[in-house]
């Protein structure tokens, strides 16, 4: 996977979704389960140059949780704005730290290829590398 730097429209998408990911973490003694909730937001913007964030759900059945990247493309389809540009999920700021990217999950990566295989998606490697990658990068072979 090539990545390409991130751009000055990448690093403020990032801040929106930083922000999103600071208003929606709860700590533990706040929240809904025992201990802080592994919380995960995500900004796409879109060809209109609007902005859409989603959070992730957890829940105490794994298999109910989603994730955020379905939560903020979910938020610009019902707004009617399809045409998406690029995209960021961040894991929520703890301890002082600043929002660090996340790479999408394999289901993640395939529901962006089939709203636009060219988007944009910003992620980080194992070695902590940030950059950006065409959607369709991040699957091995898109046969459907």
């Amino acid at each position: 996977m090539e990545l390409t730097p991130l751009t000055d429209a990448d690093e403020a998408l990032v801040e929106r979704a930083a922000s999103a990911a600071t208003d929606a973490f709860q700590p533990g003694e706040q929240g809904r389960f025992d201990g802080d909730a592994h919380i995960v937001t995500a900004a796409v913007e879109t060809a209109s140059g609007s902005v859409y964030t989603g959070t992730s759900l957890p829940a105490s059945v794994g298999r109910a949780s989603t994730c955020a990247e379905p939560g903020a493309l979910g938020s610009a389809v019902a707004a009617g704005d399809h045409d998406f540009e690029r995209v960021v999920a961040v894991e929520a700021p703890r301890n002082g730290e600043p929002a660090r990217i996340v790479s999408p999950c394999g289901v993640c990566r395939e529901l962006l290829c089939d709203y636009g295989d060219g988007i944009r998606v910003l992620v980080r490697t194992e070695d902590g590398e940030t950059g950006g990658v065409p959607a369709a990068d991040l699957l091995a072979a898109r046969t459907w």
